[in-house]
């Protein structure tokens, strides 16, 4: 792998950004070779995908482009670097896991800092800034709100749909809430639309969601929650 991608993975500002005093047309360079879930991405895309949020920002502030889209993707998935950002913000939100996922009544525990969630959260903040479209969409025509409303599933309590009456005993903590509810509210301040129908479902993101609890973040254009 080019050396600017292992400088990044490594998380070292300092030579990242030795780099690209250097050469400025560093920032534009494509990943190649190994390892391959790094192939066909920008070093602003490596970067955020591989969790070096104070990197992403310094690519950002040095002119890295917003609208990338990664080449080549395995699997051929490709996606804009915007939903990754979207992904890697839900992520490392403060969710709840358990302690002891064998016990019967688990405790609860936050799975990510604050700090953890400001910091993923201020890369998604700095994208949008800088001209990320919030209806830039993937290779499957899936939109940024469609990525925020799938990973946020993966956290928040689950639902089922074949048995309705079964209760999740997770709880849905005020942690997450605010944070989920952040990361939505920027995409919708942007003009992300739950009404849109989402080709992947044909249907409506708000209507299809509105029985699960991300629902909660697909009813009002601010990403308040109801009481």
């Amino acid at each position: 792998m080019q050396a600017i991608f292992t400088d990044i993975v490594d998380g070292d500002e300092e030579k990242v950004l030795e780099r690209i005093e250097k050469d400025p047309s560093v920032l534009s360079v494509v990943a190649t070779g190994r390892p391959k879930k790094y192939a066909g991405q920008s070093p602003l895309q490596v970067a955020v995908r591989s969790g070096a949020f104070r990197i992403a920002e310094l690519l950002l502030s040095h002119g890295a482009d917003p609208n990338f889209v990664d080449r080549s993707a395995p699997g051929g998935w490709s996606a804009p670097v915007l939903h990754d950002a979207i992904a890697a913000a839900v992520k490392r939100s403060r969710w709840l896991r358990p302690s002891a996922p064998t016990q019967p009544v688990p405790e609860w525990l936050l799975a990510n800092s604050a700090e953890s969630a400001d910091a993923a959260f201020s890369v998604l903040s700095a994208l949008l800034e800088t001209g990320a479209p919030v209806d830039a969409v993937d290779s499957y025509g899936n939109s940024s709100l469609a990525r925020a409303a799938r990973a946020a599933r993966e956290i928040l309590p689950q639902h089922w749909y074949n048995e309705p009456d079964r209760v999740d005993d997770k709880p849905l903590n005020p942690e997450l809430i605010d944070d989920l509810a952040r990361i939505f509210g920027a995409l919708y301040s942007r003009g992300a639309d739950p009404s849109a129908v989402d080709p992947q479902l044909g249907h409506r993101l708000d209507e299809f969601y509105a029985a699960e609890p991300v629902g909660l973040f697909l009813t009002h254009p601010d990403a308040a929650p109801p009481d």
